[in-house]
């Protein structure tokens, strides 16, 4: 329904090297015993205290007394790191729980990062530690790291409830977003991504060609590949419609799902009493944690601050149109006398092409270049930099 926005708005912020190590910080401050502090107190194994004493949080259903107490909770959790939440009532007792940080660039353009809170199965314990207690503590985790950095765009931490229940509370917000003609850049769900059972280490990301969700996919790809996190990833295209995420492409806007590898190593305890934390791969979850937060960095678009000497002394590095069509126009300034030679890789890293740059500005040719997003990185300067570019 709605893909108004301009795919290069996605791919700005790896323009610098102060905004890759922005989004570098906030990855190594992911820490997996804070996912596992969250999902103690998620599941039911430690008590929480909103407020009326000490209650532990038995079961999440929608129609469980847990389900109440874990929102309570969650906004806490939200207050406490400096956020002020809010929630979103819908369908009787539904309940989305949201916080925002606002742009300082673009505050009317929202990345969002999401899961479901709630949990099956329907009785009276369900603790849903992997469905989707491992995507609700990733959500706070990025709260958590986010919380003292800027950024251009302005980033949502949504929690969803009533997602059992035909995914009621993002569709909830994600029609009123698109009745009020909201600038959602891009929403990056996460449904269960804390069980690895063969150990191989294979995650999935779930993309169709709806609004940006294709240009949202080859940048969590970029993430992967230029900050490390050298995770097996497997692409499902066109990705199920199973969880949240779905809710938006039904808008137009663009979404992915990031997921364990649920098609050919499911969890067991899937919708189970006994969904519990100790059959958790803490360091799986935290790898695919890493790829979600930097993902949403990078659509974000850290904004400093900066320092003002540092950045004069870098290299200028320009590439437009973006994105490109055919060719693209670069221009290289205080690269000094080394010898500068670009490269285009691909998503996956791979090199594609390479051209040297005898001159400051030049036009370079991509016929032939397959559609989808790119890095181009001006090598043989000191801190070699790079930039994102699209071929539609």
């Amino acid at each position: 329904m709605r893909n108004f926005l301009l795919p290069f708005v996605l791919f700005a912020c790896l323009t610098a090297r102060p905004q890759v190590a922005a989004v570098q910080q906030l990855l190594d401050a992911v820490n997996a015993d804070s996912l596992v502090w969250w999902a103690q107190r998620l599941t039911g194994q430690v008590a929480v205290d909103v407020g009326s004493g000490a209650q532990t949080i038995v079961s999440r259903n929608s129609f469980q007394p847990g389900n109440a107490l874990a929102e309570a909770w969650l906004q806490q959790e939200f207050s406490r790191m400096g956020y002020a939440p809010t929630v979103q009532a819908f369908s009787g007792n539904g309940a989305n729980v949201l916080a925002e940080k606002p742009g300082l660039v673009h505050p009317e353009r929202k990345v969002i990062i999401c899961a479901h809170y709630d949990a099956m199965p329907g009785g009276t314990t369900a603790p849903g530690a992997d469905d989707d207690g491992s995507g609700v503590c990733a959500v706070l985790e990025a709260a958590r790291v986010m919380a003292g950095q800027e950024f251009e765009n302005t980033v949502v931490f949504a929690l969803w409830d009533k997602e059992e229940q035909g995914m009621l509370g993002s569709a909830y917000y994600a029609s009123a977003a698109a009745g009020n003609d909201e600038q959602i850049t891009a929403v990056v769900n996460m449904d269960a991504i804390g069980y690895d059972g063969n150990g191989d280490g294979l995650m999935r990301i779930h993309a169709r060609a709806v609004g940006s969700s294709i240009a949202i996919k080859d940048s969590a790809l970029v993430v992967n590949t230029t900050y490390g996190l050298d995770l097996p990833i497997a692409i499902n295209d066109p990705g199920e419609t199973y969880s949240d995420h779905a809710s938006f492409w039904d808008e137009g806007y663009g979404a992915i799902l990031v997921i364990e590898d649920f098609d050919d190593d499911p969890n067991p305890h899937y919708h189970s009493p006994t969904d519990e934390l100790q059959y958790m791969d803490t360091t799986y979850w935290e790898g695919l944690t890493r790829l979600a937060i930097g993902t949403l960095a990078v659509l974000a678009v850290p904004a400093g601050p900066l320092d003002i000497h540092e950045m004069k002394a870098q290299p200028v590095f320009e590439l437009w149109p973006n994105p490109a069509h055919g060719s693209v126009e670069l221009r290289l300034d205080g690269a000094g006398a080394e010898r500068t030679d670009l490269l285009l890789l691909d998503a996956t890293g791979r090199v594609v092409q390479e051209w040297p740059m005898p001159v400051a500005s030049q036009r370079i040719a991509l016929d032939g270049i397959a559609p989808g997003t790119y890095l181009v990185r001006a090598t043989g300067v000191q801190n070699a930099v790079q930039r994102l570019v699209v071929m539609p």
